[in-house]
């Protein structure tokens, strides 16, 4: 998505596509190096945004005035020689799940249709502390809570490849804005897949770092000025059009925080160590347990693991030896039963486990359902069952640099009600079963997950795929990711958004 035409020699129309087509990396050196003014930025990426947004859906809440005084306090800044970090005048739009300070924050419930916050999520200030600012914020589904992006209080979100089709969710409206270049990156949110399938369905790249690398604070479904119940698998990180915007930024909101015990002061991922293809040594598979990748997806592994394996690729088709993907898949479950559902007060919790109740044959229905019901007995026993789980994984990725594993079963679907079937080669699936089963896994594991473009179908609908590394190896990770990702072709635009 890189643009073709050069800041210096552009102007006027030509200059916004090329301003909007951008990396996040690439805009932010613009603006140090001053090629480009910040409030220039600000209007190229506002007038591309208002003029495709109605066919998306994406953008849902807006905040131009006080986005435009951020970008002439930035223009004095530099011009001051002050600045103010990595990302100094770059804008941005942020999943509505997370507090904005005096910006409505709705987490798409109509519970919080006028919640103003009166303070930033923890992530969205650590990004405008790096020079960032803040245009607007994007489309979810209620309280980030299905694979697509729906919902009384704001409605559909399109994918941009395919207006009849879902971006994913929970981060839908995130992952159509950065694909249609409305936004040069997001921030988003990923309990059992919400970063990784929408990345996947609209062709951009994403991680889901390692489970309490990033501080969590000021997210919604955890309710402001409420006990923190989501402690476990909930991870915040980027999406956006390269692997080094997606390291970029996710250096600037990792690390400890006051207000979350949990998340230690890890290690600054630092800059990239560039990694030969020749050597590396990838693990790969298209079926997990009950879960296999459609036809079309399994062509695109088939095809990448070639490219691979030409490259100089230790290349082999395998999986964690003695793992209980089934029983992987109930503990996930009953983690987020307990820690989203069971918490909740009598009548919201039947009306939580009500959306799942009919759907029980969906292992991971039935699963969040018993999750609800759990006690700590009960908890404790799931956590016990998950160390031995990332015991195995962790042992298994000790022998490779990365495990490459479908995204879902197949590209995005068409928009589905929830719990309906999923066509997966022609039969129905399990709704969430098809578009969760791969992902929830290492949310259970709390794995570190690069996903990137793997190919296209015959419809031109993106593939993507998960890179699978160790626990807290995330730099390592993105190294091999930035290594490989180009072979699946790179993040292309959707044909009806291109500049």
């Amino acid at each position: 998505m890189k643009s073709s035409v050069s800041l210096r020699e552009s102007s006027g129309s030509g200059r916004a596509r090329a301003l909007v087509s951008l990396t996040t990396t690439e805009l932010a050196a613009a603006l140090r190096e001053r090629q480009v003014t910040a409030v220039e930025a600000l209007e190229a990426f506002l007038t591309r945004a208002r003029q495709h947004n109605p066919a998306l859906n994406a953008v849902v809440t807006w905040d131009e005035a006080r986005a435009r005084q951020r970008a002439e306090a930035a223009d004095a800044a530099l011009a001051r020689g002050e600045l103010w970090g990595p990302l100094h005048g770059v804008p941005f739009t942020v999943k509505d799940a997370f507090s904005t300070e005096a910006l409505r924050t709705t987490s798409a419930h109509p519970l919080f249709a006028e919640h103003v916050p009166a303070r930033d999520a923890t992530a969205v200030a650590r990004l405008k502390a790096a020079g960032a600012l803040v245009f607007g914020k994007t489309n979810l589904p209620p309280f980030a809570g299905d694979f697509q992006t729906d919902g009384p209080l704001f409605g559909r979100t399109n994918n941009p490849h395919d207006l009849a089709r879902t971006p994913g969710g929970s981060s839908g409206g995130a992952a159509a804005a950065v694909a249609a270049g409305l936004t040069p990156f997001e921030l988003g949110s990923d309990i059992g897949g919400s970063i990784r399938l929408p990345a996947h369905c609209c062709g951009v790249v994403g991680i889901k770092p390692t489970e309490n690398r990033v501080s969590t604070v000021g997210h919604i479904p955890d309710m402001p000025g409420g006990p923190r119940h989501v402690r476990h698998m909930a991870c915040v990180g980027p999406l956006a059009r390269s692997v080094a915007d997606l390291r970029l930024i996710l250096s600037l909101i990792e690390g400890a925080d006051p207000l979350a015990p949990e998340v230690p002061p890890v290690a600054p991922l630092g800059a990239a160590k560039p990694r030969a293809r020749q050597g590396l040594r990838l693990a790969w598979t298209d079926t997990l347990g009950p879960f296999q990748a459609d036809r079309e997806t399994r062509e695109s592994f088939q095809r990448f693991t070639a490219a691979a394996r030409a490259e100089g690729v230790v290349v082999e088709q395998a999986v964690p030896a003695g793992q209980d993907v089934a029983d992987l898949v109930e503990v996930w479950g009953l983690m987020q039963g307990g820690e989203v559902g069971a918490p909740l007060p009598p009548p919201a919790r039947e009306g939580y486990q009500q959306q799942f109740l009919p759907h029980e044959s969906d292992r991971l229905a039935r699963a969040i359902l018993q999750g609800t019901r759990l006690d700590m007995a009960g908890y404790g026993a799931a956590l016990s069952r998950r160390d031995a789980h990332i015991a195995l994984l962790e042992d298994f990725l000790s022998g490779w640099d990365a495990w490459l594993v479908p995204v879902a079963m197949s590209a995005a679907p068409v928009h589905t009600p929830f719990g309906g079937p999923v066509d997966v080669d022609g039969a129905p699936r399990g709704y969430l079963e098809a578009l969760g089963g791969f992902t929830c896994l290492f949310n259970a594991t709390g794995s570190p997950v690069v996903v990137f473009p793997l190919g296209r179908t015959s419809a031109g609908l993106p593939v993507g795929a998960q890179l699978v590394g160790r626990r807290w190896a995330d730099g390592a990770l993105l190294d091999v990711a930035e290594a490989l990702w180009p072979l699946g072709g790179g993040v292309r635009w959707p044909e009806a958004f291109t500049p």
